[in-house]
């Protein structure tokens, strides 16, 4: 029937269903890698011929007088090529570089690593990065196929079969020496029953050996983490026995009795004898005559201990015998408290001892003057022993238990001027060093500046002579500091919660102690019961915190325990007196 139909445009039908809509894929996974699609024999013979005759219409006939034939210039692939796996063989080498106008080397050996890629026998140089090496680092060839050095123009090329260990390969004027190759490359040999060399030891950069020895950190000798040496420092740090000795020399030529100190560090166990130079004595003025060390008992072999110095004692120090015959306060304090009571009667002639000893030990006996209110009085005591004072020395142990922990409590001036009277502060007392800080609050329209009103320092208590004390501070306290005189009404929950746990301390926060006192006081209790029923007539069992208040004040109760019964029993709906009143039955 289509016969019959005109050629003619408009006139010719054609079924869509009969021609191939698919979109070609040029593209295939194999070897979990994007491979090529190789083309199909329809697909190959259409190009062809379709190149065939634009040749035949834009080139003239070709004619030969004999056959020609193609050269090929390079060689194939010599690895198993039925299906070449995707992959790269990784080789480490190195290569070594001339290096001219220095001093402190000649030639330095450069770490590479060959890549060799599997699938079109392309290579790629790159080296491995050094820190602090200061020249170029990273990839020194390109991926490319590289010729062989003896290879003519465009001839052969290097493959991936090419490449083993322990051979050298000359790749545009660069040696390279294989000396081992990654665990891949290795089992990809195996595979293909290829000989792979034996591996090699790179050998080592000179110059890069003598940098990384002048690089090394500075040794730090070992910490001793054990917790009992820990506690012993804590214990005993700046603490020693002191004994006074003589050595007798007077048994050889030119030989004089001399004194000395012997010095036993509590901390550790280590001796430090001192010498004791009279005036123009002729001696160099040497401060030790035994640096600080562990002095071994000849007897024992072991090292000396505390116990084994006392009175009349002679011990043995590099074959020279030392004699003790006295000791300082702390130290026969120390030995009799731990060891028992000793004998401490001096034991040399007061003919025979040196005025250099006496003052030696005199020097724990010197008097510390009066505080005269300049500068910290550790600082000042300092300066009553020594021009050149050490600075005062913490406690750890209580830095250690109480960093971070403060108290605050909020106060006003106690008798205030008029316009001091709506100024409130804040006073911080830090438990770690005893020192204290006075912040004021922002107050709108009052003319003072908010912030830091008193520095944090150690401040003395006028009303006990010593530096403030965690105990000076609780509510309703009257402070004076730095001639302000201050009433604490108010304190943080924390605060109340860490004198509540250190009720020894804060005997205001024993919430026992207060209820033992008022049970009894029997006629105090009977008031109280009074006066909460007279405040809640309709007998619901809590009154107003503020009204609570009132009434314990009426019988004398300081602020501090109100505020501490007050937290006990106050909830959301008021203060609980009939628990608080159950528990004075």
């Amino acid at each position: 029937m289509s016969s019959d139909i005109p050629n003619l445009p408009g006139l010719n039908f054609r079924d869509p269903r009969s021609y191939a809509m698919l979109r070609p894929q040029h593209n295939k996974i194999q070897y979990g890698y994007m491979l090529p699609r190789p083309p199909t024999v329809e697909h190959v013979e259409k190009h062809i011929n379709e190149h065939s005759t634009k040749i035949r219409y834009t080139e003239p006939m070709l004619t030969s007088t004999g056959n020609i034939k193609a050269q090929q210039t390079f060689a194939d692939n010599p690895l198993p090529t039925a299906m070449v796996p995707p992959g790269v063989l990784r080789f480490y080498a190195y290569f070594r570089e001339e290096v001219t106008e220095s001093n402190d080397e000649t030639s330095r050996i450069r770490y590479v690593r060959i890549y060799a890629y599997l699938e079109d026998n392309t290579i790629m140089i790159e080296e491995q990065k050094q820190r602090n090496s200061g020249i170029d680092q990273g990839v020194l060839l390109k991926r490319m196929r590289a010729l062989k050095p003896d290879a003519p123009q465009f001839g052969d090329q290097y493959v991936a079969a090419d490449f083993n260990v322990g051979q050298n390969y000359e790749i545009y004027g660069i040696t390279y020496h294989i000396y081992a190759c990654d665990e891949f490359t290795e089992r990809y040999f195996q595979e293909h029953d290829l000989q792979l060399g034996e591996f090699e030891k790179a050998p080592d950069d000179i110059f890069t050996v003598k940098r990384k020895l002048t690089e090394r950190p500075i040794r730090v000798s070992r910490v001793n983490a054990d917790k009992q040496n820990l506690k012993r420092f804590l214990e005993y740090d700046g603490k020693v026995l002191r004994f006074y000795c003589t050595w007798d020399d007077t048994g050889s030529m030119f030989g004089e009795k001399r004194n000395f100190v012997l010095v036993y560090f509590l901390v550790d166990g280590s001796i430090e004898i001192r010498q004791v130079l009279p005036p123009n004595s002729g001696r160099d003025n040497v401060a030790n005559f035994l640096k600080k060390s562990k002095l071994i008992n000849p007897q024992t072999k072991q090292p000396y201990q505390e116990q084994d110095f006392y009175v009349g004692q002679t011990i043995e120090v590099y074959n020279r015998r030392f004699f003790i015959y006295d000791a300082d306060p702390f130290t026969r304090n120390y030995l009799d408290d731990k060891y028992g009571i000793h004998d401490w009667t001096s034991a040399i002639n007061d003919s025979d001892s040196d005025d250099e000893a006496q003052a030696e030990m005199d020097k724990s006996k010197r008097v510390i003057a009066e505080y005269n209110g300049w500068g910290d009085p550790e600082d000042s005591a300092g300066y009553c022993t020594s021009l050149h004072p050490k600075p005062p020395k913490k406690d750890t142990i209580k830095l250690l238990n109480n960093d971070g922990k403060v108290l605050r409590f909020s106060a006003q001036f106690l008798n205030p001027a008029p316009q001091d009277r709506e100024r409130r502060f804040v006073i911080a007392f830090f438990l770690m060093d005893d020192t204290v800080a006075v912040y004021e609050k922002p107050m709108r329209n009052s003319g003072f500046r908010e912030g830091k009103f008193i520095q944090r320092t150690k401040l003395t208590n006028p009303a006990t002579g010593k530096t403030f004390a965690a105990s000076d501070f609780k509510i309703g306290a009257t402070l004076t500091i730095n001639s302000f005189t201050f009433i604490t009404t108010e304190a943080d929950e924390y605060s109340l919660g860490f004198m509540e746990a250190d009720a020894d301390q804060f005997p205001s926060s024993d919430l026992s102690n207060i209820i033992n006192a008022l049970r009894q006081q029997r006629d105090v209790v009977d008031s109280l019961h009074e006066a909460f029923q007279a405040k809640d007539p309709e007998l619901q069992g809590r009154v107003k915190p503020s009204d609570m208040a009132v009434i314990m004040e009426s019988i004398g109760m300081p602020k501090h325990e109100i505020a501490t019964v007050l937290r006990r029993w106050e909830n959301k709906l008021g203060f609980d007196y009939f628990g608080f009143m159950s528990a004075l039955q």
